[in-house]
């Protein structure tokens, strides 16, 4: 079990306009929801947080029954942590075995990597087309079938990167109340999204970043109803994009 992810002084610069330059903690138990303006960061920092990218300077440490100073050379560890992205990736087979994909990497028995896989397509809702091409699948279905490959391996970690943009309401709904049903003492999640709505429904901690620099995290109430920054405030009212 991971109990929390602390992150200090993280960098990573892009060009002379841009860097990514903040500190945060995420702790188990809660959805944390990641919001803030177009470019200002959030799916680099996802993907530094995911164990995917190294800033270039920083520490990021994972605590537990162990504590992972340099996280990254972890496999281990890396196999207990997963990022669901904004456009879904599936392969050219079943819905299945698209599921079944990443607990074979983790060798888990055939046996077992079948329960689990039915179990989370069941929680999706594509457990009856559990036999049909995953390519024929529609873009909703794909993102459902991503999360659906998430549960399975039950991760530590669940990070998702905007995984209901431009999808219908009925997909995104399915989306929303599975994310809410994996909140765990055990799990730490970590959510982006543009969409100030879904944030206050899915959020215990929000954490706000703009330029490149985490400006508040504090609880969701506390947030929406008394944020600290004038940045924060004129997202809220839709002023900043």
């Amino acid at each position: 079990m991971i109990e929390q992810i602390e992150a200090r002084g993280i960098l990573k610069g892009f060009n002379d306009r841009f860097r990514l330059e903040c500190s945060l903690s995420l702790e188990a138990g809660c959805v944390h929801v990641l919001i803030g303006p177009n470019g200002s960061g959030k799916s680099t920092l996802m993907r530094i947080l995911s164990l995917i990218e190294r800033p270039d300077s920083g520490t990021l440490i994972y605590r537990g029954k162990r504590q992972y100073v340099d996280p990254f050379s972890e496999i281990e560890l890396r196999r207990r942590v997963v990022l669901v992205n904004t456009r879904p990736v599936v392969f050219r087979e079943s819905v299945l075995e698209n599921v079944l994909y990443g607990l074979k990497i983790r060798k888990v028995s055939r046996r077992e990597a079948l329960r689990r896989a039915e179990h989370a397509l069941k929680r999706v809702g594509l457990y009856e087309m559990r036999n049909e091409s995953a390519t024929g699948l529609s873009s909703g279905e794909k993102q459902r079938l991503s999360l659906a490959r998430a549960i399975a391996v039950e991760p530590d970690v669940l990070m998702l990167d905007e995984p209901t943009v431009n999808l219908d309401p009925e997909n995104t709904g399915v989306i929303e109340q599975v994310i809410l049903s994996l909140k765990d003492p055990e799990r730490i999640i970590l959510f982006v999204t543009h969409n100030l709505f879904q944030a206050r429904k899915l959020a215990d901690q929000v954490i706000f970043i703009s330029n490149g620099t985490i400006l508040e995290q504090s609880s969701k109430d506390r947030f929406f109803v008394s944020p600290e920054t004038e940045e924060a405030r004129r997202f809220i009212r839709g002023e900043l994009y």
